[in-house]
C-alpha cells in the first residue's frame, strides 16, 4: 500500500508549484512535483481570480490518472473537499481502471485507491460571482485541426475568446519547441481577435513514460496524462482571464465505447472523452464554470472539412503531427500525415499550405495498408472501432483522388519533382496505395452525431448545431445510440455523489 501525500499548491506571482510525496517511492516520477508558469501580461490574466479550491481541482485533474498505476494507494489530503467530491473522483478513476484493465486483458477491478481528507474545508467560492460578463469563452489551443475548429467557432460566435496554449516539452519529442509551433501561436493572434495565453510547464518531462507498459498496459504514461495537463491549464488560465465557459476539443472517435462484462470500456484516450469531460464539468459547478467540447459530434474528417472550408483563412496553420521535428512543418512520414493530407486534397485544397510534401509522404508511406479485423465489429474494442473509422476515411479519400491530382499537386508545389525519379516514384507509390484502396469495401461517409449536441454548453449549443447542419447531414441516431447512452449513463453515475450532496444541501 503506497501513501501519496499531497501538499498545498504554492502560488506565487506568475508561477504555481504542485508537490506530493510517494511512500514507498516509485519510478513513475523523475521528481514528485511540477510547475505551471503563466505569462506576465498585465490585463490579460489575473491569478488572484483563481480561488484556493480551484487550484486543488487543477492538481487533482493533473495527478488522479496516475493513481490507478500506483494501486493500491492511499491519497492523503491536508484539506477537506466538499461533500461527494472524493467519491466522484473515485468513480472517475473506477471508470479509468475499467478501461485500462479491459485493454490489458485482466480484471483487477476492485477499488484500491482511498482518498483520505484531514484538515480545514476548502472554500468553494465562485471566482467571478457578481461579474457583469459571465459569457467569456476559452479553448485549449495546440494548432491541431480540432483546436483550430474550436477557435473558428468561438471567434465566429463569441467576442474575443481566450486561447490557452500549453508548452510542455517531452524529450525526445520536439513538437512543442519547433519554430513552426511558435509561428502558429503568433499568427493566430494576427488573424483572429483572440487573447492567447501560453502556459509553460515541466509536467510532461517528469514521467517515466514506459511505466504503464512495465505494468502490462499497452499505452505510455503520456497517453494517460497529457490532455489532463491541457485541461488544467485551460481551467487555471481561463478563469484567470475571466472566462467561465471552457472548451477542450474531443471528436467523435474518442467517444467510442462498448460494454464488456457489465462495465463500460472507453477509447484508450479517455482522458478527454465526453465521459471524463462531463465529470470534470460537474466538479466545476461550484465555481460557476462550465467545461466541455464543441466538436464531440464530429468525426475527424468532418472537423478537417469544417476547418478547410468555413475557416479556410486559418487552415494553413494546422499542426497535427506530434512527430514533427525542429525544421519541419509536419513529419510527412506517418499515417496521420497521410490521412490529413489526403483529406485536404480530396476537398480540392492545397495541403502543402500546412507543410505536406507529396514526394516524401508517398514514398515513405508506400507500404501503408488499411487495417483489417478478423472479428465482427461488435466484438471490437473502442480503439479498434476508431482505427477502423480513420482507416476507412483514408480509403475513401484514396478512391476520390486520382494519380493525375497527385501529379498536378507535385508539379504545383515542386515543379522539378516530375523530372526526378523521386517524383515519379511518389506517383507510383500513390497508385499502389490506390490499388489497395480499390480492393477495400467501405461504406459512405457517416453523418455527424447530432445526439452529442445535448452535451454541448447551452451557451453555444444551438449556434453550433446550426453550423453543423449547414455543412453535414446528421447520422441516423440508431447508429450510435448505444455509445451515446453509455456516455450519458457514465456521466450520471460518476457525478451522482455531487448531485446527492447538492440535494442534501438544498
Amino acid at each position: 500500500m503506497r501513501s501519496i501525500t499531497l501538499f498545498p499548491p504554492e502560488i506565487k506571482q506568475r508561477e504555481v508549484i504542485f508537490r506530493w510525496q510517494v511512500d514507498p517511492q516509485t519510478t513513475l516520477y523523475r521528481q514528485p512535483q511540477f510547475t505551471m508558469r503563466f505569462p506576465d501580461a498585465p490585463g490579460a490574466i489575473d491569478l488572484a481570480r483563481v480561488p484556493e479550491a480551484l487550484w486543488w481541482t487543477v492538481m487533482f485533474i493533473c495527478l488522479h490518472s496516475q493513481w490507478p498505476l500506483l494501486r493500491p494507494c492511499r491519497v492523503l489530503l491536508p484539506v477537506r473537499l466538499r461533500q461527494g467530491e472524493a467519491e466522484c473522483w473515485n468513480r472517475l478513476m473506477d471508470a479509468e481502471v475499467a478501461t485500462l484493465e479491459a485493454y490489458r486483458g485482466t480484471n483487477d477491478f476492485e477499488r484500491k485507491i482511498e482518498i483520505v481528507e484531514d484538515g480545514p474545508s476548502i472554500n468553494y467560492s465562485a471566482p467571478m460571482a457578481g461579474a457583469a460578463n459571465l459569457s467569456r469563452c476559452a479553448t485549449a489551443f495546440s494548432g491541431g485541426k480540432d483546436s483550430l475548429v474550436q477557435t473558428g467557432l468561438l471567434t465566429e460566435l463569441t467576442e474575443k475568446p481566450a486561447l490557452v496554449a500549453t508548452t510542455s516539452p517531452m524529450p525526445p519529442l520536439e513538437d512543442h519547441v519547433t519554430p513552426r509551433r511558435r509561428y502558429i501561436l503568433n499568427e493566430i493572434q494576427r488573424r483572429r481577435n483572440v487573447t492567447l495565453i501560453e502556459v509553460e510547464s515541466d509536467y510532461r518531462a517528469n514521467f517515466n513514460l514506459g511505466f504503464a507498459q512495465e505494468l502490462g498496459y499497452w499505452i505510455s504514461v503520456n497517453e494517460l496524462t497529457d490532455t489532463f495537463l491541457y485541461a488544467a491549464s485551460l481551467l487555471a488560465a481561463g478563469v484567470a482571464a475571466g472566462a467561465t465557459h471552457l472548451f477542450l476539443a474531443s471528436e467523435a472517435q474518442v467517444q467510442e465505447n462498448v460494454e464488456r462484462n457489465g462495465r463500460v470500456v472507453q477509447h484508450n484516450h479517455f482522458m478527454y472523452s465526453a465521459i471524463t469531460q462531463g465529470a470534470i464539468n460537474a466538479m466545476l459547478r461550484p465555481f460557476g464554470v462550465r467545461h466541455g467540447s464543441l466538436i464531440s459530434s464530429l468525426h475527424s474528417f468532418q472537423a478537417q472539412e469544417l476547418l478547410w472550408t468555413r475557416y479556410a483563412d486559418i487552415s494553413d496553420l494546422q499542426y497535427s503531427c506530434w512527430r514533427t521535428k525542429v525544421g519541419e512543418m509536419m513529419c510527412n512520414r506517418c499515417g496521420q500525415c497521410l490521412r490529413i493530407t489526403l483529406c485536404a486534397l480530396a476537398l480540392g485544397k492545397r495541403p502543402s499550405r500546412m507543410g505536406a510534401d507529396w514526394a516524401t509522404l508517398l514514398n515513405e508511406m508506400r507500404d501503408w495498408r488499411p487495417k483489417t479485423f478478423d472479428k465482427p465489429m461488435e466484438e471490437a474494442m473502442p480503439t479498434e472501432i476508431s482505427s477502423h473509422q480513420l482507416h476507412s476515411q483514408v480509403v475513401r479519400d484514396l478512391q476520390a483522388v486520382s494519380w493525375r491530382d497527385i501529379a498536378q499537386a507535385l508539379a504545383r508545389d515542386d515543379p522539378g519533382a516530375l523530372l526526378t525519379s523521386r517524383g515519379w516514384n511518389a506517383i507510383a507509390a500513390f497508385r499502389k496505395l490506390q490499388r489497395e484502396a480499390a480492393a477495400r469495401r467501405v461504406g459512405p461517409r457517416p453523418g455527424y452525431r447530432a445526439g452529442y449536441l445535448k452535451l454541448v454548453d447551452p451557451l453555444l449549443k444551438d449556434s453550433v448545431a446550426k453550423i453543423y447542419d449547414e455543412h453535414f447531414d446528421p447520422a441516423d441516431e440508431s447508429s450510435y445510440a448505444g455509445v451515446l447512452a453509455r456516455s450519458e449513463a457514465m456521466i450520471k453515475w460518476i457525478t451522482e455523489p455531487l448531485n446527492e450532496s447538492c440535494s442534501a444541501g438544498a
